[in-house]
């Protein structure tokens, strides 16, 4: 099986020639800006690809620091009960090397 033939199956897409693209652009165009990608074939060929953008993605630090405990409290709502701390845990394993 060639690249291309396993590169379709994982990664389908619609295929039109250059002709089609000229003659309908404003529908190609629009169902890539739906999200669909469109291969156009030039002599068979693949020439290019209408995708939609990539998002943009925000500005490093303009989303803050997460909530960390929100994000304890969703999964222990009652708090940390019972059990060594990391710190206990370590100074035991070091015990039991030594």
């Amino acid at each position: 099986m060639t690249l291309a033939a396993v590169t379709s199956m994982l990664f389908p897409m619609t295929r039109i020639t250059k002709q089609q693209a000229e003659q309908q652009f404003e529908k190609f165009a629009n169902m890539a800006h739906a999200g669909e990608r469109i291969l156009v074939t030039r002599d068979g060929q693949p020439w290019l690809v209408l995708q939609p953008p990539p998002r943009a993605k925000p500005a490093l630090g303009s989303q803050g620091w997460p909530d960390y405990p929100a994000h304890w409290r969703e999964h222990f709502p009652n708090g940390f009960t019972g059990g060594p701390t990391a710190t206990e845990l370590l100074a035991k394993d070091k015990e039991d090397r030594f």
